[in-house]
């Protein structure tokens, strides 16, 4: 009989303690790496409820080698987290980015100093509540490429409440998620509102103005998203406005500092390389930067 895959989580806030709870539930060995301890983990949910103990460590010394690493810090924080890293990664230990982004995998192996750093699609609707306890309002999905780590990844929440979707054409997917939080993100965070802001008419059609800029830039760089895909993508937002937070709106009623560059400014970046504009994502960068604490 094989060895139990041994996860370890860094960044057990809201999505971290979400994959954890469910990957526990599953029968995974699992330790969360956390700045502050908890005993449980406790998810509130009309869909994907759970209730499991959960190991914790709050110090890298403390941590050993094991076979997946999962990354969900913000962006904001990858820097920090290079001692556990340096603890947790052997030569066979795959590092999974689960990131906002389109540069987050390639400022994660910037930082892993042994094994393989796998790039994901996050779609997982969480707030956290205090440690290890959240609460979660929609989906619970993960994308990752079709590679041999993307199915090992897959092979590690098998029978878990995570859906993995192993997709040949990542580059789409990677936009597409873009696309949303471009669209989504920074508009509640600047307005203070949750998704209900879309109900306005402006604020929708600057939902939609937002992605159809975003992945127009996507199409440059191979991606197969179309106009027709931008608008009704946004027209959803408008007349299904569920009233949930993000991860932007959270973190400016929180004082931190928000993932705008690793959202709009990675936007740009793309556009500057593909020998074209984004006025919109610069505008929407701008201010972010700018509602940030100093």
């Amino acid at each position: 009989m094989s060895e139990p895959t041994r996860v370890a989580v860094v960044g057990a806030g809201a999505v971290g303690a979400f994959l954890a709870a469910h990957l526990v539930a599953a029968g995974r060995e699992v330790v969360a790496c956390a700045r502050r301890p908890f005993d449980r983990y406790v998810i509130e949910s009309q869909q994907f409820p759970a209730d499991e103990p959960a190991t914790v460590l709050t110090d890298p010394a403390d941590a050993e080698v094991v076979d997946v690493v999962l990354v969900c810090v913000k962006v904001t924080q990858t820097d920090s987290i290079a001692p556990w890293l340096t603890a947790l990664c052997g030569p066979e230990t795959l590092t999974v980015s689960v990131q906002n982004g389109l540069e987050s995998a390639a400022l994660l192996g910037s930082l892993v100093p042994s094994g393989s750093v796998l790039a994901s699609v996050v779609y997982v609707g969480v707030q956290l509540l205090e440690p290890g306890h959240v609460r979660h309002t929609t989906s619970a999905r993960l994308v990752v490429p079709e590679t041999e780590a993307g199915r090992r990844i897959a092979t590690v929440f098998a029978g878990s409440a995570i859906t993995v979707d192993v997709v040949a054409d990542f580059t789409t997917e990677v936009w597409r998620k873009l696309g949303v939080n471009a669209a989504v993100n920074g508009i509640t965070a600047i307005t203070n509102r949750t998704t209900d802001v879309y109900a306005r008419p402006d604020a929708a059609r600057l939902a939609r103005d937002l992605l159809r800029e975003c992945w127009a830039i996507a199409r440059l760089d191979g991606a197969d998203l179309t106009v027709e895909q931008a608008d009704a993508t946004a027209h959803n937002l408008s007349v299904t406005p569920i009233g949930a937070g993000t991860s932007m709106l959270y973190d400016r009623r929180a004082g931190a500092p928000t993932e705008h560059d690793a959202i709009y400014g990675a936007i740009v970046r793309a556009a500057e390389r593909l020998g074209t504009d984004a006025p919109l994502a610069r505008a929407l960068d701008t201010l972010l930067a700018a509602g940030d604490p100093s």
